[in-house]
């Protein structure tokens, strides 16, 4: 049976030891966090507060040892950022012979009228929850878009569905002002009002894929109608074009696109898990809204780098556009003539892009699908450049060495950092 823990948010009192509390400047982070949820708005927020409490919360989500999640800290920080004794369940099942290491939080704030269901990405210790990244076959998601159902990564949808029927559960008791921590009496309020879903890297899997579950199966209608937002940092494909192109297309009520418009993916820089699975183990794509980080380069830099990234395409284009011959045979010649000039556009404008933003730096949306960030296209980018990446940033003299993914920056801080807004000083609410 899964294990489900909980931990109560403390007071904005208990953490400000010795210190005076009220009308303190930065502490919590954001004091009005519970009405900024609660509004119905479109996302990301001009403000950037709700992409920055995600990104805590996700980072946070990695809290604990010996494999067992703690929700204690993510209490604490969810408390620091502004829900002042909050709920924090986690749900969580573990079957190591599975592929099974599945931890989702669940966070109530104390009116009970938000809830956030973050996933925990995976443990840089736990081999178990590596293999579940591994564990690529596809397996058909049992819900319906475009009239079928679709594969996806069995590790990924493995772990979600492990813990899915005590979130729903605990979601619907939300609905109706109960608490989502099993077997506490009572209702507060009106119920729920709004819900968020996020998660960074095998999280972030894990709640784009209880998103789309969520919103197209319609016994948990009640529930996505209150869905707010998915977002997720780092986050690897799960499914193939078929299946992103589905997702993107699934209509929502009065008209809306849903699995489009409220699905928010962040890359930070280089991040190499945004490129996996790779393109060896079959075709994957990313939908939703893809948000960039670049950070600031010189002249030098910017032009080594397209340098890199137009050999690296000059050595993997010929290859794909021999797949696309030999996947589609029988098409016409002018049909696959035109796929072949769109790829070969689009890998032009991907190596000439980092010059278009020489010394900038920040998030940019990634407007053009063609241009989302490109799915690995050989081994050699997980098992040669990553690292090498990895290690020359530990070292000043090859700190800004071009590569096209690093391992460096998955780090679920990067996220936290990148989207703290003006004036933030730390998740913890630093008070000078």
């Amino acid at each position: 049976m899964p294990n489900d823990r909980h931990a109560k948010g403390p007071r904005f009192a208990e953490l400000r030891p010795l210190k005076p509390t009220p009308d303190q400047p930065g502490f919590p982070v954001y004091p009005d966090l519970v009405e900024r949820l609660a509004e119905d708005k479109d996302h990301p927020d001009p403000d950037g507060v709700v992409p920055h409490t995600m990104a805590t919360c996700a980072a946070y989500a990695y809290a604990g040892f010996a494999q067992r999640a703690d929700p204690a800290t993510v209490a604490m920080i969810m408390t620091r950022l502004g829900l002042e004794e909050n709920d924090c369940q986690v749900f969580e099942q573990r079957v190591d012979a599975m592929h099974i290491a599945s931890a989702a939080y669940l966070i109530q704030d104390r009116d009970r009228r938000i809830a956030v269901l973050c996933y925990r990405g995976t443990q840089p210790e736990d081999v178990i929850s590596i293999l579940t990244d591994a564990d690529v076959r596809p397996e058909t998601l049992d819900v319906e878009l475009d009239g079928r159902r679709h594969e996806v990564h069995a590790g990924f949808y493995r772990n979600v569905r492990a813990t899915r029927y005590l979130v729903i559960e605990a979601l619907d008791r939300a609905l109706r002002g109960e608490s989502v921590v099993p077997g506490e009496t009572g209702t507060r309020g009106h119920g729920l009002e709004a819900l968020y879903i996020t998660g960074h890297s095998l999280g972030g899997a894990m709640a784009a894929l209880m998103g789309v579950m969520l919103t197209m199966e319609p016994r948990y209608r009640r529930i996505a109608d209150k869905l707010r937002a998915v977002y997720t940092f780092g986050q690897p494909m799960v499914g193939g074009p078929d299946f992103a192109r589905a997702c993107e297309e699934a209509a929502g009520p009065y008209g809306t696109r849903p699995l489009r418009e409220r699905m928010l993916r962040y890359i930070f820089d280089r991040d190499v898990v945004p490129a996996l699975p790779p393109r060896p183990v079959g075709p994957y794509a990313p939908f939703g809204r893809e948000f960039h980080y670049r950070r600031s380069r010189g002249l030098m830099d910017t032009a080594l780098a397209f340098a890199a990234d137009s050999a690296l395409e000059a050595v993997t284009l010929p290859g794909e556009l021999l797949r696309t011959l030999i996947s589609n045979p029988l098409r016409q010649p002018a049909a696959r003539a035109g796929e072949l000039t769109v790829r070969t556009a689009e890998s032009l404008r991907r190596s000439v892009r980092p010059l278009l933003r020489v010394r900038s730096e920040g998030w940019q949306e990634s407007a053009e699908p063609g241009l989302h960030y490109p799915q690995m296209d050989s081994l050699a980018g997980l098992a040669v450049v990553a690292p090498l990446a990895f290690l020359a940033t530990r070292l000043a003299l090859t700190r800004t060495i071009p590569f096209k993914y690093s391992f460096d920056d998955h780090g679920p801080g990067h996220y936290v950092n990148a989207l703290a807004p003006p004036g933030v000083l730390s998740e913890f609410g630093d008070v000078l």
